[in-house]
């Protein structure tokens, strides 16, 4: 569904007298359709630049992005336009992807007025089909953010998301800022909303728990570079990089007994 070949990225910080910084270099990534792969590193590694770069938020410096067989790497706005629907990103905090001035109803609505899908009675009963796939009752739609919790708004990011239909879903860090228990709710609802859509997940964050439960394949990103992927048990049991024996050796220490 989504491959990149040697993504290069940069960015000029003036904190550094104006010379430019190396966030992604030289990444090469493959996932299937239907099919999830972890991005795991340390906060500032590039997993969230590579995220972007994937969904031509950003644009690379170099390399090239393909999108279900098609090299979108120089596409224009405008050519991207159509492909918005097909390519969502679920963002760290999701409540600053909700505006707090509008009912949840509108928020979730906005993206198909966007895209011009449907008329306005089959957009709302997509709206209520969709939350009630997600587990929330109909009548949150009349509510603002702040007067639901952060895993309804989590629930809700994801609703609006699959309003779209999309096949490639990038999960930046989703979970980060929930609760244990509310994590495991999502983790386990992203989890059926793949098996009924066959959504294709870039699943990136810190968390080798989560990654380990949520990922079959896992690739590991150290100061802007993959510097290992492979199948999750095989890397978990047996890491071939410095960094990634790091990782699991942290891991194993915070979860004592754990071995698989």
């Amino acid at each position: 569904m989504i491959q990149t070949v040697g993504l290069n990225k940069s960015f000029r910080s003036g904190w550094t007298g104006g010379r430019r910084l190396q966030a992604v270099e030289n990444v090469s990534l493959r996932i299937a359709k239907g099919g999830t792969l972890g991005l795991i590193g340390e906060s500032g590694c590039g997993k969230s630049t590579v995220g972007r770069l994937l969904l031509k938020l950003l644009p690379a410096d170099e390399g090239t992005v393909l999108f279900d067989g098609a090299d979108i790497t120089r596409y224009t706005m405008k050519q991207m336009r159509p492909l918005r629907q097909q390519m969502q990103l679920l963002f760290q905090h999701p409540d600053s992807a909700l505006n707090p001035r509008r009912t949840l109803l509108d928020s979730l609505l906005e993206p198909m007025k966007l895209h011009r899908l449907l008329d306005k009675e089959a957009r709302i009963a997509k709206v209520l089909e969709l939350l009630e796939l997600v587990g929330l009752q109909r009548d949150i739609v009349y509510r603002y953010p702040h007067q639901i919790s952060g895993g309804q708004v989590q629930r809700v990011v994801i609703a609006r998301a699959l309003t779209l239909g999309p096949k490639l879903l990038v999960l930046d860090e989703p979970t980060s800022m929930l609760d244990v228990s509310v994590q495991a709710q999502v983790i386990e609802l992203l989890q059926h909303v793949q098996r009924q859509f066959g959504m294709t997940y870039l699943f990136i964050s810190h968390d080798l728990e989560l990654v380990r439960h949520m990922c079959p394949q896992i690739a590991v990103m150290h100061k802007g570079r993959i510097v290992e992927t492979g199948n999750a048990q095989q890397l978990m049991e047996q890491p071939a990089h410095a960094y990634t024996q790091h990782l699991v050796q942290a891991f194993h220490v915070v979860r004592p007994g754990r071995t698989k």
